[in-house]
């Protein structure tokens, strides 16, 4: 596999750092990303989202098939074993530590192969997006606001400015979760996984216009530095891309 890729989190004027994230190359034909944020307002949301992304990566890493490639199928098996493994590891640490009952993380993972098939799985409003020569999300928030939109209650720029947009409706924690799967191939996009702190702090044309630079660490720098200036929320984000073929 030849993928470039970067992440960064900043705690971006919050009293603590509630994401986490991981990226690694778990074989030599699958590469794994993740990022959470833990629910403000709810016990230990910072506990929550560090179990729920170990307890995945560690699940991808014992599923993984080896150096053989991995089908777009079994990346999604692997992801909802997964995503079931964080809320069973949420729930162990509620049963040690009682104080932690009601924590509760959002979760977006990407698998990708070595065929540069992407699949996303995801619960709450952490986000996925693809960029080729525009930004398109690719996940759906689990959100109140969302659901409202899907009704045709309220517009998409009214979402925006909506005074509930925060609250999820599906969330990783110790009651077990099916994610939302999709899928697609990553070809020359730019792939974006990033928590509601970016996403807040600026929008998605601003967001585009810094996914257009030709270095995913520059792009994490400047998209981070930006969010860092208006200082709304915990912000965190992995870009991927596949590298140019020698």
């Amino acid at each position: 596999m030849n993928l470039t890729y970067c992440g960064r989190t900043h705690i971006c004027g919050r009293a603590k750092n509630e994401d986490a994230f991981a990226m690694e190359q778990v074989t030599g034909a699958l590469a794994a990303f993740t990022v959470a944020d833990g629910l403000g307002g709810q016990p230990a949301g910072e506990v929550a989202s560090r179990i729920a992304v170990s307890s995945l990566m560690e699940t991808i890493r014992r599923l993984a098939p080896g150096d053989t490639s991995c089908s777009p199928g079994q990346m999604r098996e692997i992801l909802n074993k997964g995503f079931q493994a964080a809320s069973v590891a949420i729930a162990q640490d509620v049963s040690a530590s009682p104080e932690h009952a009601g924590m509760a993380t959002t979760l977006v993972a990407a698998l990708i192969n070595d065929s540069f098939d992407v699949v996303i799985a995801y619960a709450g409003d952490s986000r996925a997006y693809c960029y080729g020569n525009e930004l398109v999300q690719v996940t759906k928030d689990h959100s109140l606001v969302q659901e409202l939109v899907r009704r045709g209650v309220i517009t998409t720029d009214a979402a925006e400015l909506h005074p509930d947009k925060h609250i999820v409706t599906r969330v990783v924690s110790e009651i077990p979760v099916s994610p939302d799967i999709t899928e697609f191939g990553l070809e020359k996009n730019t792939l974006l996984l990033c928590t509601d702190g970016l996403t807040d702090a600026l929008s998605a044309e601003e967001i585009s216009s810094e996914m257009r630079d030709t270095d995913v660490n520059r792009i994490c720098e400047n998209l981070i530095g930006r969010s860092l200036r208006v200082k709304r929320d915990n912000t965190t984000i992995i870009v991927i891309r596949a590298a140019p073929r020698p």
